[in-house]
């Protein structure tokens, strides 16, 4: 499968779709899947008439981590002759792959992680990455990488415990056990769980529907102040947060919530 393939951008209505596009391996992570992830991003960020971002994996399971097959460029940069170079080239390539994750992560577009079967490893990593998830009831989550000799790397560490908290945080990167669905919800890791595949399509659309239904300059105003807010003091925040209103006050949108609101009737919000 060609690297254009291995992860898919498309969008229905307001709705941008990333999927992760390798179904026989579990969408395992090997650094070609890493670069097309970066390229559907960047065509997410790019979309103009695209209101909300779900992430996705194909086939029966989201991701199952990185992929250990000899042909992974990451593997073999690890496994190269040790020294100086070996060490640097390896150094810049998980730096890219931590870039590319946080490009995700400061989308400009609320995003949701749609999330089935195993979530492991860099699979975990990267739905940390988006504003929400959602699971089905069967999906397994975890961090192997203490049980293979590895540091989580991606990004995992640090954001993590501020989804879950210090001492989950902890527990999840030091045992590397797989843990259920109901633990994940338990400890806040997931917004919420469906009992199947098919309900938790279906009611996440509802909510990305609904969000997309909102007008869209506040939407992804709201998106850039709280992912500004996760490096600020409270006052460049709030700076930040008067400046960004001014931005996109008055608007076409402004005057079309007034009136839908007076007049009790759903707004046709264009983004203007």
């Amino acid at each position: 499968m060609s690297e254009q393939n291995l992860v898919i951008y498309h969008r229905e209505g307001h709705l941008g779709f990333i999927t992760l596009n390798r179904p026989e391996k579990r969408n395992a992570m090997n650094w070609d899947i890493w670069l097309a992830l970066e390229k559907a991003i960047i065509q997410a960020e790019e979309d103009r008439d695209s209101r909300v971002i779900f992430l996705k994996g194909e086939g029966k399971s989201f991701c199952s981590g990185l992929d250990l097959g000899p042909e992974n460029e990451l593997l073999k940069a690890i496994g190269a002759t040790p020294g100086a170079t070996q060490k640097l080239d390896f150094f810049r390539l998980v730096r890219r792959g931590q870039d590319i994750f946080t490009r995700l992560e400061r989308l400009t577009k609320p995003t949701i992680a749609i999330i089935q079967g195993h979530c492991f490893g860099a699979g975990l990593e990267l739905v940390l990455c988006c504003d929400m998830r959602f699971c089905s009831a069967e999906t397994l989550f975890g961090l192997p990488e203490p049980t293979l000799a590895i540091i989580t790397d991606a990004g995992g560490l640090q954001r993590l415990p501020k989804v879950v908290g210090r001492g989950h945080a902890r527990e999840i990167a030091f045992r590397g056990h797989r843990f259920t669905a109901e633990r994940a919800k338990a400890i806040n890791l997931v917004n919420d769980l469906y009992p199947d595949q098919e309900t938790l399509g279906a009611r996440v659309r509802e909510i990305a529907e609904e969000i997309a239904s909102n007008p869209p300059l506040a939407v992804q105003g709201i998106k850039e102040v709280l992912v500004f807010n996760e490096g600020a003091s409270l006052e460049r925040s709030l700076d930040y947060t008067a400046a960004r209103s001014c931005m996109i006050l008055p608007s076409e949108d402004l005057f079309e919530a007034i009136s839908a609101y007076l007049g009790k009737k759903k707004g046709n919000f264009k983004g203007a």
